[in-house]
């Protein structure tokens, strides 16, 4: 994915051999910043006070098992994330897609195949935030018209007021001055 801005990848894995063929494929091919945990606890923390563009996460973590992690991590920013694992099941799957992981791969896992997973996601994720911009804009125009209709209305409502006042005050007049005069 081209971009200006580096992406910032979050890399859950405790394999130190995994780490590095991950790492070294990810600066490869993105313009990112990579931070590396090996526990799920230690994702939620680093997550909370830098969020990351994308996650890739081992499946087999101490502590707080992956699905917990990312139901969390989905909670605090839908972010892509991806599983990698050495066991994967439907089951597993089945459940990884309803806490909010994209793509889920078994180990050994195709480096050009995950480098493409993360690419793709990566984009969707930059449509959807642009999206969520375009409407955030659009929600602050939308007040923006209802606050400005309702005080044109109130203009309006005034204006009503002062012609009819006047208008009373000219039928009050008119009366007045034919009190003592004969139309005829």
């Amino acid at each position: 994915m081209d971009s200006a801005i580096p992406q910032k990848i979050l890399l859950v894995e405790s394999n130190p051999r995994a780490i590095e063929t991950l790492i070294d494929a990810f600066v490869g091919r993105f313009d990112c910043n990579i931070t590396c945990v090996s526990t799920a606890e230690d994702a939620l923390d680093v997550d909370m006070l830098e969020p990351h563009s994308i996650v890739v996460a081992d499946t087999e973590l101490d502590g707080m098992d992956a699905l917990t992690m990312a139901m969390r991590l989905t909670e605090l920013n839908p972010r892509p994330i991806i599983m990698l694992d050495s066991n994967p099941n439907v089951a597993n799957v089945v459940e990884a897609m309803r806490a909010g992981v994209v793509d889920y791969f078994a180990k050994p896992v195709d480096i050009n195949v995950l480098l493409e997973s993360m690419d793709n996601a990566l984009a969707d994720y930059q449509a959807y935030r642009e999206l969520q911009g375009r409407h955030q804009k659009m929600r602050g125009l939308v007040r923006r018209v209802i606050r400005e209709r309702r005080e044109l209305n109130q203009r309006v409502e005034l204006i009503c007021k002062d012609l009819v006042g006047a208008h009373k005050r000219l039928v009050m007049r008119v009366l007045d001055g034919h009190d003592g005069v004969e139309v005829g």
